[in-house]
């Protein structure tokens, strides 16, 4: 199954770009899986955190969603592991996923992210 995995640094303040723009997947068929993992290297607080945006054809199904941080010796992936953030299914003819994090904190962070996409 089609699988998007990245590394994203993104500096502070900063909102990452669209992590599906410019993949073969930044329009999916109807009924189609999407499942979201990810995890940041650093935790943050209650006043400063890294987010995670994700909608679909503008219906929102994660906004400002706290990231965790990634656990030394944990798996990372989109199945199975504790990093899932969201896993739905497209309803639309014609879905354009949009998926970005947003670092609130004053250092530099890195994001891991899994999307699989799938049946």
């Amino acid at each position: 199954m089609p699988l998007i995995k990245r590394k994203l640094s993104i500096a502070a303040g900063a909102t990452s770009d669209n992590v599906f723009a410019n993949t073969t997947y930044q329009t999916v068929d109807q009924n189609t899986r999407i499942v979201i993992a990810a995890a940041t290297d650093s935790t943050g607080s209650a006043t400063s955190d890294t987010t995670m945006d994700f909608n679909v054809n503008n219906a929102e199904f994660s906004s400002d969603a706290s990231v965790s941080t990634l656990v030394t010796g944990e798996a990372f992936g989109w199945n199975g592991t504790g990093y899932v953030m969201n896993d739905m299914v497209t309803t639309g003819v014609v879905n354009r996923p949009i998926l970005t994090f947003t670092n609130g904190t004053s250092a530099t962070r890195t994001v891991d992210v899994a999307i699989f996409i799938g049946g």
